[in-house]
């Protein structure tokens, strides 16, 4: 199996010869580790967009997706997932899976940015030593884990929250009510409740 550091240079290696502009950076688990969180990913993901994604309109205009099957090296293989435009479905964003037909590269996850806050966190995205592509910031990382809804992504926020400085999570919190995901941050952030039976000793037979 290839390392992080391998996949993460193809990564820009792709984005060099993209035809386009794109902006990109990394979020997920691997994002969080990065910023300090103990714990392992099976895959990577970044946030990405390009001007591409606005500008074609015809059926004969090229889209991102298309150019980004033309940049791939051939040993990958990639699907779209195409998010929901119903205005309640929990699953909203275009997600593009990367694979390795060799089996040797960890997959890659593309999350296509949709809203304006989510450019923000590519684009305000930090630069770490050894690292060749931006990181999202603590607080946007947080924001993106807050729209999720595993238990991993829960535990990577309270975790991320541990590790900022007053001034990351007076942003978080910004973020959060942005999103409308400011109940959920109090939430997990609130001490667990007391079970109101835990003071029953009960006798064995």
């Amino acid at each position: 199996m290839k390392s992080i550091e391998d996949t993460l240079k193809i990564i820009q290696d792709i984005t060099r010869r993209f035809p386009a502009d794109i902006d990109i950076a990394l979020i997920g688990g691997y994002a969080a580790v990065l910023h300090g969180v103990e714990r392992t990913t099976l895959d990577i993901d970044f946030c990405v967009y390009s001007s591409v994604l606005s500008s074609a309109k015809g059926p004969t205009d090229p889209d991102f997706y298309s150019l980004l099957l033309r940049t791939l090296p051939e040993r990958f293989e990639a699907r779209m997932i195409k998010g929901s435009e119903i205005q309640d479905a929990p699953f909203k964003h275009d997600v593009i899976f990367i694979e390795d037909k060799m089996g040797e590269f960890m997959r890659i996850d593309f999350l296509v940015a949709k809203y304006k806050w989510e450019l923000d966190a590519i684009r305000t995205a930090i630069n770490m030593e050894g690292i060749p592509l931006n990181v999202v910031t603590k607080p946007y990382l947080t924001a993106l884990k807050l729209r999720s809804t595993g238990y991993k992504d829960s535990s990577d926020v309270v975790t991320l929250v541990s590790l900022m400085t007053g001034d990351e999570k007076e942003k978080t919190f910004e973020l959060a009510k942005l999103i409308g995901r400011d109940k959920k941050l109090s939430k997990l952030l609130s001490p667990p409740e007391e079970d109101p039976t835990g003071d029953i000793k009960e006798e064995l037979i």
